[in-house]
């Protein structure tokens, strides 16, 4: 048994080391743990501080226990990232520990009273030790979905960043982009999140210039730029910022909308309120919409949502209001309104409005996160002196 150990150990030494040219990406994320796969909210929990503090999701990996492949999959991560950070269940969380002390051919030592850790470890605590395996930092977090998670030790060092296009395709945008893109020696990722609404991802090259490239970008589309990845979130910061409100009106969203608003910090000063507004009934005795346009024209309709906007705004005095009412699917759909049909719209108090029709694709929840994200995108256009550069 020993012997099957020291050549355990001396395999997974020579694998890493074979591997170790291989890196192309920047950070990777593994979690370890049945316990949280089933876990919808904790799990976006994880995601989410992950991405808040690397900037972005890189490669991910999700192994549901400590078992066999593990080592493999840690050491082919390492291979090709330059950090790992590894989210591994109570359970779990010793059996990680042990293979990474056996990949950097290292012991492990109570570092703390609740966590054994590398004797050559650079960080350790209670929930949690930061490693360098080669030229890989390794960051293993104890993961409890009672407890808040512990913070990240792995430094960052951002050269990437964001921007969205408004009324922009994206091929058109790279095109205009490639030569701004050669100047600086950066490269440029797009991704035509809506039919009018492009990102794009910037990411510098060796002595490459992002901060230069985005600025340039923004005289190049003027009127029609706002820096981040993040609609939603820009959307509050300016009305925070700004000093004004916005108000919801929302159909077959139920809500989504205004659940993506709320999301942020301080938007207590910006968020009015929102009504769901589902059945017929609701939309006439909250927001005013009359029986002769349900009748008429029905509740997925032009005529329908601008009585939403007008009415949100009457019950809220917010300097803005926001309404969507759609068919999500999979049944409900007609020959003239089919399934993915959604009206989408933007008002203000200076009663200057847009409606948008829209015509998705997809299952009932990417209809309505598309249909949440456009109505947020008719705010954008609506007022683009305010939310665009």
């Amino acid at each position: 048994m020993l012997l099957k150990k020291r050549y355990f150990k001396l395999n997974l030494c020579k694998m890493f080391s074979a591997f170790k040219k291989e890196k192309t990406l920047k950070n990777a994320l593994l979690i370890i743990g049945e316990d949280i796969g089933v876990n919808a909210p904790f799990l976006d929990y994880i995601f989410c501080a992950y991405k808040r503090h690397f900037g972005e999701l890189g490669e991910f990996r999700f192994v549901s226990k400590s078992d066999k492949e593990l080592p493999f999959i840690i050491e082919h991560l390492c291979a090709r990232s330059d950090s790992l950070c590894i989210y591994a269940s109570s359970q779990n969380c010793s059996v990680a520990a042990k293979i990474l002390a056996t990949l950097s051919g290292d012991i492990l030592e109570l570092k703390s009273p609740q966590m054994l850790a590398p004797s050559r470890a650079e960080k350790f605590g209670d929930e949690g030790f930061l490693i360098k395996l080669n030229q890989t930092y390794v960051n293993l977090l104890k993961a409890d979905a009672n407890q808040k998670l512990p913070a990240i030790d792995i430094k960052t060092q951002r050269d990437f960043g964001y921007f969205h296009l408004v009324d922009i395709d994206e091929e058109s945008a790279k095109i205009l982009l490639e030569p701004l893109a050669k100047t600086y020696e950066v490269q440029i990722y797009s991704s035509q999140i809506l039919s009018n609404l492009a990102l794009i991802r910037v990411e510098a090259n060796k002595f490459g210039q992002t901060s230069g490239f985005i600025n340039g970008a923004k005289n190049l589309f003027s009127g029609k730029f706002f820096e981040g990845e993040d609609v939603f979130r820009h959307v509050a910061s300016t009305l925070i910022a700004s000093g004004l409100k916005l108000t919801f009106a929302e159909s077959c969203t139920a809500g989504l909308a205004a659940a993506k608003f709320g999301a942020f910090a301080g938007v207590s000063a910006a968020f009015n309120g929102s009504l769901v507004t589902y059945a017929n009934e609701m939309k006439r005795d909250w927001l005013g919409v009359s029986d002769e346009i349900l009748q008429t024209y029905g509740a997925v309709s032009e005529q329908c949502v601008m009585a939403m906007l007008k009415g949100a705004l009457k019950a809220s005095e917010s300097d803005f209001s926001l309404a969507i009412s759609g068919i999500a699917g999979p049944d409900g759909g007609s020959e003239a309104k089919p399934v993915g049909t959604v009206f989408v719209g933007a008002c203000a108090k200076d009663g200057e409005c847009m409606i948008e029709r829209l015509n998705l694709n997809g299952d009932r929840n990417y209809i309505r996160e598309q249909s949440a994200l456009a109505a947020y995108v008719c705010l954008l256009k609506l007022k683009p002196r305010l939310f665009l550069a």
